[in-house]
């Protein structure tokens, strides 16, 4: 039988996300642009099958937007880490019945349903699923059993490193997930040129 699972999406305002952007966007580029891969985000995860979606945020703006795509939204208190938020946000579902969680991030634009259905499937046998980004430091989907199996570590530098170890501490059985898909992220302008970059046809 298949455990009930959730997933949470930790997003900030539009207006005062991707920030790093700067030198290529301009703020309101930026602001369309955070609404277009949290829009994606968002459709991919309505095309799995899970029991319920929890936008977590602070921005009137993202809950309104979450709202529209059928999603439940946590308002943060706008006080302690990324950590503190992910960390309510899975208690949150837990306490709706969750069994399992998958946390993603709100900036992967080319994050497939098939990537989300993977991290779930690999939690047969783990208790924690995880996924870095593609500089290898930070953690872009951790996917837990129960959802409160051990606090998040997101918010640091090394967050991918420390969850690892957060893990092992915890007498967790972890599995890093490879994936392309996933760990690429959009943070800077280098990441922003890649993805708007068009690729060569295969063959050519």
């Amino acid at each position: 039988m298949k455990r009930p699972a959730w997933a949470i999406v930790p997003a900030k305002s539009l207006s005062h996300g991707k920030s790093r952007l700067r030198p290529v966007l301009d703020e309101g580029e930026r602001a369309l642009f955070a609404r277009r891969l949290l829009e994606h985000v968002l459709d991919v995860l309505a095309a799995c099958e899970l029991d319920g979606v929890l936008v977590a945020t602070g921005g009137d703006d993202v809950a309104a937007l979450a709202a529209e795509r059928g999603a439940h939204v946590l308002r943060d208190r706008g006080v302690g880490t990324l950590a503190d938020v992910v960390d309510r946000a899975l208690a949150e579902v837990a306490s709706r019945g969750a069994a399992a969680a998958v946390v993603l991030m709100a900036d992967l634009p080319r994050v497939e349903p098939r990537d989300v259905d993977a991290l779930l499937a690999a939690l047969d046998g783990h208790d924690v699923a995880l996924v870095r980004d593609h500089l290898g430091r930070h953690t872009n989907a951790l996917t837990l059993a129960p959802p409160t199996a051990m606090p998040t570590c997101f918010g640091r530098e090394d967050s991918f490193a420390a969850h690892c170890a957060a893990a092992r501490a915890a007498g967790l059985r972890a599995i890093v997930v490879e994936s392309e898909r996933i760990a690429f992220d959009v943070d800077v302008p280098a990441d922003h040129q890649e993805l708007t970059t068009p690729r060569p046809a295969v063959g050519t």
